[in-house]
Formats: C-alpha cells, structure tokens, sequence
C-alpha cells in the first residue's frame, strides 16, 4: 500500500463514487469548493493505493506545515482488515515532517443515542490505538459536536492557538457567511 497524491480527474471520481456514500450530506463540502482549494494549493488529497486500486483516500486542508484531515475513508469492501490503521500509520509517515496534523471526531459524550454512542466511541479508540492523541478541545462545526485529535507528534501545545489553528482551516475554504452561520464556540 501506497499514499499517492490525486489529481483533480481522480478526486472528481472518489467524491461521486465514494466520498457522497461515505459522509453524511452535512458533512459534504461541495466539489467544485474542494476543487477550488486544491488549485489555490490550500487542500490536498491522498489515494490509498494497493495494487491498481484506491482503497482509501485523505482530503486535507493545509496551512504552511499543518494540516486539517478533511476526510478518511477506506473502501467499505475493505474495511475491518486492518487496512484504516494502516493508512493512519502511512499519514504519520507522510506528515512526519508538519507541525500538526488535526482530525474531529464526532463527540460520543454528546448523544443520547445508543448505536451512536457506540459506533462514536469504536471510532475513537480507532484513532486512540493508531497514533493520535486527545487534544481536550471540543468544537462545535456545522452543529455536530466534535473532539479534536492530532495525528502524531504535534508541535502546537498551546491550547488556545490550536483552537486558532483549526477555525483558520475553515476559514480559508468556507464563504466568510458559511463559517460565520456554521462555525461554532468551543465547548
């Protein structure tokens, strides 16, 4: 396996084939926004490559040497193998040279929701087992409230500029009107 960057044909086909399938439509930035920050240079995509095949993908968006993880899936055919473990190993190795990297998870402590709950809560000890750390910070982002990890060694200890950090992340790819109706307090 291999991370690859894609180019805007191959993104165009992720995002219609899988990326529509694998996040909720809230969570779904528009393309033509994602394709956009790409040729402004603020955002960059990732193939998990294995043999001939995209099992996986990374869209981030990036500020000088730190890096929002936009979106991570794996090919749900390959999923429960391993294989997300493996990808967050190669971004680790990829990234080993970047300040920060950020990812959200959706804050199991914020629903009432059995299944939820529970699936949020798989989903954090994912990451928890694969190199990335707590960071304490919570956010509200479009209404969904999130936990914020970092993914491996992260040279923004400062609680306050890591907050700083990820409101920039999304002010550089949201309409000043989308973020100001959909970027919400830190809790």
């Amino acid at each position: 396996m291999k991370l690859v960057e894609l180019n805007a044909s191959d993104v165009e086909r992720i995002y219609t084939e899988r990326l529509i399938f694998d996040f909720p439509r809230d969570e779904q930035k528009p393309l033509d926004v994602i394709l956009k920050a790409m040729d402004k240079g603020i955002y960059e995509c990732l193939g998990l490559w294995y043999e001939d095949e995209v099992i996986g993908y990374a869209f981030l968006v990036k500020k000088d040497k730190d890096y929002l993880i936009d979106y991570l899936a794996i090919s749900p055919k390959k999923r429960n193998q391993g294989i997300g473990g493996k990808a967050l190993q190669l971004l680790s190795e990829y990234f080993a040279d970047v300040d920060t990297v950020i990812l959200e998870i959706e804050d199991p402590d914020r629903t009432d929701d059995a299944a939820e709950k529970e699936l949020q809560l798989r989903r954090r000890a994912f990451y928890l087992r694969n190199n990335c750390k707590d960071t304490g910070v919570r956010a509200f982002c479009f209404q969904v409230p999130f936990q914020i990890l970092v993914l491996g060694q992260n040279k923004t200890e400062d609680l306050e500029k890591l907050k700083e950090l990820y409101q920039s992340f999304y002010r550089m790819v949201l309409p000043k009107e989308i973020f100001d109706e959909n970027m919400g307090d830190f809790y």
